[in-house]
């Protein structure tokens, strides 16, 4: 436990450190902004957007507090991912104690780059997107613990039941989903009904409406994406059914690697036909194809794509295939099952939006990946050469983002230089180093908005124009 404990205090300072070397970026300049007028202001520039534009009252609270105070957010955040890795293992109660943290914390360093500068590094996404994480874990950690409820856990669950929906919209829906299962399930094993549970479901869905049905989103809805909203709801779905597949398998790498392990394993413990064992294998390893051709085109070695119609049709029998291989192996009551369903759900509810990102595939990654590592923990004998492949694999991923993020301090320092001292010479024109595209969520101040906040965030005058100076990085170093 000692050795655990150690292990968590160093995942907390490397991302400590990493959010103390990020700068604030993108829409975090104008919640900055916001933030600095105080805690009253604070809140009623949530409850003016409520009305206005969004209807995430939690999350948009806690951006205009914790942007402007960027120090007791690294804390909190870097707090709330060790958080995550904590709470699934209790959670799980995986068995191979040497290896477990160094599997979760593997998921954070090797989730896709662009993923990681939008709900790690960038505050607004992080808040959005990641914060509400934990909560949903402590809930499901608590709900499962036992069937007995306090005065003070029916108070602290009903306080989760009404903050958690407020985030985000398709976290509150995978929530609302959690708690069904959750009543089916005791309904199931008792031939009753539980009253909390019941009453849990019932709140949850009702903070969600609050959020959803808010006038904000309402008029946000008529002015934005008004061709996508005038689509049937299968029109909808059919729009979006690359983006599913895209976001939830095509740019997670290391989701593939855990997934083609953990269902090659459950193929060769549960499958006894050998042609099928043969056709079951070969299936599984084509998705390294999409997500090998989604890498090279992103590092621009080749373009090359496949037909969308492929990789939908594809995907699709892939995860119907894998649930059948999860159910066959335990049953759809198991953890593995729970995790994998609400980690699909965190994507399908999606098809119904018109707004698909990096960030919003987050939830999914996760939870998938903890249905695999479920797997992998109940079949896998831990020894030292897995180990010792999984720290030199983590210690290699944080190498790579501690080098990453000291050079994106250093190019910060250098860009805010030069902005003080244009700003005092009264200069018209301001030109600043360019961050890479995987630096934290639109750090380069490129659309009209950006530009205007990263001006008042600055201190620099509205008719001083900004540029953009690139090729100062080679790789992820930066050249002064």
């Amino acid at each position: 436990m000692k050795e655990n404990r150690k292990e968590l205090i160093l995942y907390f300072i490397f991302f400590l450190a990493i959010l103390f070397l990020s700068p604030i970026s993108g829409d975090d300049w104008g919640n900055y902004l916001i933030g600095k007028h105080g805690l009253i202001y604070d809140f009623r520039s949530a409850f003016s957007l409520y009305f206005s534009w969004e209807g995430r009252l939690i999350s948009r609270i806690l951006i205009n507090l914790l942007t402007y105070n960027k120090i007791i957010w690294n804390i909190a955040n870097s707090f709330l991912i060790v958080s995550i890795i904590y709470l699934t293992n209790k959670i799980c109660n995986f068995k191979n104690k040497k290896i477990k943290y160094l599997l979760l914390f593997s998921v954070f360093l090797f989730m896709n780059i662009y993923t990681f500068s939008q709900v790690v590094t960038w505050i607004a996404g992080n808040i959005t997107y990641l914060f509400v994480i934990p909560l949903i874990l402590l809930y499901i950690f608590l709900i499962r613990k036992n069937d007995k409820y306090s005065k003070a856990k029916i108070i602290l669950l009903i306080i989760l039941n009404i903050i958690i929906p407020m985030f985000i919209e398709n976290m509150s829906l995978v929530f609302i989903f959690i708690n069904l299962i959750f009543l089916i399930e005791y309904y199931i094993k008792n031939k009753k009904i539980n009253k909390n549970l019941l009453l849990f479901l019932i709140i949850s869905i009702a903070s969600f409406l609050i959020m959803f049905m808010s006038p904000g989103n309402r008029i946000r809805s008529s002015v934005e994406n008004i061709e996508f909203n005038k689509l049937s709801l299968f029109g909808k779905i059919g729009f979006n059914s690359y983006n599913f597949v895209f976001y939830t398998y095509i740019i997670n790498y290391f989701l593939i690697i855990l997934m083609i392990i953990s269902m090659f394993i459950l193929i060769r413990k549960n499958i006894k036909n050998k042609l099928l064992k043969v056709i079951l294998y070969l299936y599984e390893s084509i998705s390294l194809i999409f997500t090998f051709t989604y890498l090279i085109s992103s590092f621009k070695i080749v373009v090359f794509n496949i037909p969308n119609i492929y990789a939908i049709l594809y995907f699709i029998f892939l995860t119907i295939i894998n649930f059948i291989l999860i159910i066959k192996d335990d049953s759809i009551k198991s953890l593995e099952s729970f995790f994998y369903m609400i980690g699909i759900i965190s994507n399908l509810v999606m098809l119904l939006s018109p707004t698909w990102g990096y960030r919003t595939s987050f939830g999914a990654y996760l939870f998938m990946s903890i249905s695999f590592i479920i797997i992998i923990d109940k079949y896998i004998k831990e020894n030292n050469h897995i180990k010792n492949f999984l720290i030199i694999l983590n210690v290699l991923g944080a190498i790579f983002y501690l080098v990453f993020y000291i050079n994106i301090f250093r190019c910060y320092n250098n860009n805010l230089k030069e902005i003080k001292k244009k700003v005092k010479e009264n200069k018209e024109e301001i030109i600043i180093d360019s961050y890479p595209s995987f630096a934290p969520c639109n750090i380069n101040p490129t659309n009209k908005y950006h530009i205007d906040k990263f001006k008042k965030y600055y201190g620099i005058k509205k008719n001083v124009n900004i540029s953009l100076n690139d090729g100062k990085w080679k790789l992820i170093i930066y050249k002064k």
